[in-house]
């Protein structure tokens, strides 16, 4: 459910609807707490547009985080930083994927 996550972006002056959820992106061994915007054409931005190939790519590679091990250090930019005890996440990587049918964008 996308609920109040909407946002959006512009590309050659053209409204480009999209939606977010929190994520983690691992990045020289710390565990960045972002915000993953999914765009209606198919771009995502994962700190940077990309395609889903190329996220899904990232996935694999864990630059988007779906696993958080224990002792991991993490941090939200400019507000806090801290390690992560006994860290449990809700959805599996199979469904980080735009693929796996996650709803419309409209």
């Amino acid at each position: 459910m996308i609920g109040n996550r909407i946002t959006s972006r512009k590309a050659d002056g053209i409204r480009i609807p999209g939606t977010w959820r929190h994520a983690f992106i691992r990045n020289g061994g710390t565990f960045f707490l972002t915000d993953l915007v999914i765009y209606a054409d198919g771009l995502i931005d994962c700190w940077g547009l990309v395609t889903v190939d190329e996220f899904e790519q990232k996935l694999r590679s864990g630059w988007v985080a779906t696993d958080l091990p224990e002792g991991a250090e993490a941090s939200a930019h400019d507000l806090a930083s801290w390690k992560f005890s006994e860290p449990r996440t809700w959805l599996p990587p199979s469904c980080c994927s735009p693929r796996c049918g996650t709803p419309s964008i409209s």
